[in-house]
Parts: structure tokens; sequence; C-alpha cells
């Protein structure tokens, strides 16, 4: 297995070994597909936490499976398990962080992109080579990428296929936050365990809210309602406001 998880202190914390480039193969994909799909139902799980083992976050596609896929013009279905991944990422209904150090390329820029805070090395760097290969992203991660820098900055990256810095993929809003890359994989660990002790299920109701409001604000009205009013009905939400009143640290259940 090149993909694996733990969970402890309410983090599922999802390790990439595929080292040196932690390359996305089809077998990789498949298994982060199935790994977050396990997580995401998992009651115990506040907060994910995604690394890369090795000196890079991945460095994309594995080009030798081009030949066979083209040949057995399979490109269609490596398009929709390729959306699978990513959609199981994104959709997760946990805040999900990824640490990105050294090379984020091709399908592994796709993969940063898909998480909700993305804390990248001081010393990353991401792109879209695909054009250099005569394809361009085909995992979701373009679609992702016009949502998060829109379409002018999009055309930029992927028509010339240049990588930029973690400082400008900072500027143009892909990253969340620079560090260290001597301290980075500390930051995240840190930030997850922060939150992960903040109450669960306000966590998600908060990830819902923000994504119903950007995907169809014209229903977030009603469906935001929901989600506030729910929020009141939770045991966390009564002791967040004892423990204020009472000036005492909180101590969540996540209900």
């Amino acid at each position: 297995m090149t993909v694996d998880f733990s969970i402890q202190n309410g983090i599922a914390k999802v390790l990439l070994d595929h080292r040196p480039l932690n390359i996305l193969s089809e077998k990789v994909k498949e298994e982060l597909t199935e790994a977050f799909h396990i997580i995401a139902g998992n009651s115990e799980v506040r907060v994910i936490l995604f690394v890369a083992e090795g000196d890079h976050f991945s460095c994309g596609a594995n080009l030798k499976e081009f030949p066979d896929r083209i040949a057995n013009k399979s490109a269609g279905e490596v398009w929709t398990r390729g959306h699978e991944m990513l959609a199981e990422v994104m959709n997760a209904p946990q805040p999900t962080i990824a640490y990105i150090q050294g090379n984020a390329l091709g399908g592994g820029a796709e993969l940063a992109s898909a998480f909700d805070i993305r804390i990248f090395s001081s010393t990353a760097q991401i792109g879209y080579p695909e054009v250099l290969r005569g394809v361009f992203p085909g995992n979701g991660g373009l679609e992702r990428l016009i949502f998060l820098v829109g379409p002018a900055k999009a055309m930029d990256l992927v028509l010339t296929g240049k990588p930029i810095s973690a400082e400008k993929a900072l500027h143009i809003g892909i990253a969340s936050e620079i560090v260290e890359s001597s301290d980075g994989l500390r930051k995240a660990e840190e930030l997850a365990q922060y939150m992960a002790n903040l109450p669960g299920v306000t966590l998600k109701a908060i990830k819902k809210a923000i994504n119903l409001y950007t995907y169809d604000s014209s229903t977030y009205m009603d469906k935001g309602k929901e989600l506030f009013y729910m929020l009141h009905e939770t045991q966390d939400v009564k002791e967040a406001v004892s423990a204020f009143l009472e000036k005492r640290v909180a101590s969540f259940v996540h209900k």
C-alpha cells in the first residue's frame, strides 16, 4: 500500500508514500479514493491531515501508463476515476489540511488544490505542466484551479505549464499559508490538533455552509438557516456558552 491512514485524537492522518516522487499512478489514485471514502464516513474523525512522505508532495501522473491509455482508448475512464478521487477529497464533511513540500506538479498540483487548507513549505513550488505532454489537467483540478484563482490566472498557469513559487501561490490564492521548510510539518500537525479540539459538529457545519454559499448561493438562506438552528440544539453550543460565562475552558463532546 502506498496510501495509509491512522486516526488519533479526532485526526485522520493520511500518508502518501510513493517515493521518491510520489507519482500518482492509477493504483495510487484508487487507494486515495478508497481512503478518503472510508475516513469521510468515520464519526470519530473531526479533521483530516494529508502528508506526502519524502522531498516532494507529488510530481503527478505516471507517464509510463500513457501508452496503454492511448492504445486502449481509456482516457475517458481515467478522467472519471481522477474526478472521483478529487471529489472524495473535496466532499469529505470534515475540514481537510494538506502540507505541501517540494514539487506539486500536474496531478500533484490538482490533488494539493483539493484540500480546504493548503500549507506550503517556503521552498515548495506548484505547477501544471500537462501542456508539455499534450494534455490538460484531467482529475478535476482544472475546475478547482479556476475556482481558486479565476480564469485569467488559470489560463496563465495551464497554458504555459510553468511552475510558480510558494510566495506566488499564496498571492493568487492557491496556498493558504507559507511556513519554513524545517518547521512545516509540525505547524500542519499543530493546526490539525487545534482544530480537532474544536466542536466537530460545528466544523462540519461551517464547511458545509461555506460550500453551500459558494456553489449554490440561491439556496443558502434556507439551508444555512437549518445548519444555524441545528447547531443551537447541540450539546457543544450549550457547553461553550456555559464555559464562557463560568470563565473556564470548554469541554466539547462533539455532539
